[in-house]
């Protein structure tokens, strides 16, 4: 039975049988493949605690006729921080689901691995909303899907102020050509800044944003003698400069007029 090496991250996993474990890799080189664990779910086998989601391994498959079967696994990083803590579970089990869903089977994605793995290192310590949020933006940039944020999808014309979003047409629309998607919604410009601040940021970038904010609330909850309920210290600092995911993409009021539901 051929055999080969991949380096991937677990993005989702089920139950074979009585016994097995079915996961699905999201893999450096290979794209996305799912295989069968023998035996993964007896309390004493070698695979115990080494197949969890979210988990960076190196794996040596074996070619079946209908599924890859493991034969060894290796864990690089485990994420265990993840699976500690609600929040940070939630936003990761998200951005494990869009890659399961934006990916094909056996297709190569290696740029969308690496910003899986960089989003969930990141999401071990740094705002998991905000990381997910970046993640999401480069999964579209990654498949092509990138929308535009500063001109006119339709006319090319820059857009400043009075903009609506199609998602339909891939981007926002001016004044003048709202009318070519009823149910584009109205974006602010500061959510259009922060969508394309997230489309373009590099992970270094992010990584020290995540510092930034780690720093700021620690001598925060140390002059105030108290510990904050909420890690929002630099979604504030930053609001009147450079975008944050948190402030930007929850948008405002919703109403119902009739081109569709908009949000003011």
């Amino acid at each position: 039975m051929p055999v080969y090496k991949a380096e991937g991250i677990v993005i989702r996993r089920g139950n074979l049988g009585e016994a097995d474990r079915l996961v699905t890799l999201l893999c450096r080189d290979q794209g996305k493949v799912t295989a069968a664990a023998k035996g993964a779910r007896k309390p004493k086998s070698r695979f115990a605690g080494r197949l969890e989601l979210f988990s960076h391994v190196r794996v040596l498959l074996a070619v079946g006729r209908t599924l890859d079967v493991v034969s060894q696994v290796e864990v690089a990083a485990a994420f265990a921080a993840l699976r500690e803590n609600l929040d940070r579970l939630a936003y990761a089990a998200l951005a494990v689901e869009l890659a399961d869903r934006a990916t094909a089977d056996r297709e190569p994605a290696p740029d969308l691995f690496r910003a899986l793995r960089t989003a969930l290192d990141l999401m071990q310590t740094g705002d998991p909303q905000m990381i997910a949020l970046w993640f999401a933006a480069q999964l579209l940039v990654h498949s092509g899907y990138a929308p535009t944020t500063d001109r006119c999808q339709v006319c090319g014309r820059s857009v400043r102020s009075g903009a609506a979003f199609s998602y339909a047409l891939g981007g926002v629309l001016c004044g003048t050509d709202q009318h070519r998607d009823p149910d584009a919604v109205i974006a602010s410009a500061g959510a259009l800044r922060a969508i394309g601040y997230l489309l373009h940021v590099q992970p270094e970038a992010l990584a020290r944003l995540v510092q930034v904010g780690g720093l700021l609330q620690g001598y925060a909850e140390y002059r105030l003698e108290t510990k904050l309920k909420s890690p929002l210290v630099i979604q504030k600092l930053l609001k009147t400069g450079t975008p944050t995911p948190t402030t930007s993409a929850r948008g405002g009021a919703r109403e119902r007029g009739n081109g569709g539901t908009r949000t003011r």
